[in-house]
């Protein structure tokens, strides 16, 4: 005599697997707002090591909506930061190769 094993419940037909169009869409990770000056401290320091505008603009948006959370002297010395980072690039012409 031989045991047999039913399943509970019966084999459901698994539909045809579905391939992305494209490429999958970029993750971006962004800390919740309000965040505190030293968050956003490290926030501008990977910006900048990592050469990530669009971080950089995140940050310089929350900061200017009064989205940081800190002292006075702690927000003053971020925006001072953040002002040369933000600092656009001045217009040298570049030596011409004779």
């Amino acid at each position: 005599m031989t045991i047999e094993f039913w399943r509970l419940r019966p084999r459901r037909r698994k539909g045809r697997a579905t391939t992305p169009q494209g490429k999958p869409k970029a993750r971006v990770r962004r800390p919740k707002l309000p965040i505190r000056v030293g968050k956003a401290q490290q926030v501008l320091s990977n910006a900048i090591i990592c050469s990530n505008h669009e971080l950089a603009c995140w940050l310089d948006l929350a900061v200017k909506t009064d989205r940081v959370l800190g002292t006075l002297e702690e927000l003053k010395e971020l925006r001072d930061r953040l002002d040369e980072v933000m600092e656009p690039l001045l217009e040298t012409p570049l030596p011409m190769a004779p």
